[in-house]
């Protein structure tokens, strides 16, 4: 039986402002059911009976995004005032970025096949 991921769901004791925080970095808008649309998979963020505070292990689930300009990108997350773990850089399969969303998930941020040239902006 083969299954696919169709939907994720963050708990938080701070649903509107984790859902603003999506919506100011990433333009993510809400659906009928109220979740994101990131591609083909809808990113919930909801309130959860045993969730309170920041996350405790924010490194254990990272969200990936996929994303076309990781350098523009990263200039909008910087008028956002996020808060980086690991700042945009080239490894061997393109560029990567790491942020954390303010219950301190880890979100990164992926261009797939980036050249050197475009990590010299």
């Amino acid at each position: 039986m083969a299954a696919s991921i169709g939907s994720l769901l963050i708990g938080s004791s701070n649903v509107d402002q984790m859902k603003d925080w999506y919506r100011a970095a990433f333009g993510a808008k809400e659906n009928d059911m109220g979740a994101f649309e990131l591609g083909p998979v809808q990113l919930f963020i909801e309130a959860h009976s045993d969730v309170s505070g920041p996350t405790k292990e924010p490194a254990r689930v990272i969200i990936n995004l996929d994303v076309d300009d990781v350098r523009g990108l990263e200039s909008h997350l910087e008028t956002q005032g996020v808060r980086w773990v690991r700042r945009v850089e080239l490894e061997p399969f393109g560029l990567i970025g790491t942020l954390a969303d303010p219950d301190g998930n880890y979100v990164q941020i992926i261009q797939w096949g980036a050249t050197p040239e475009a990590h010299k902006a």
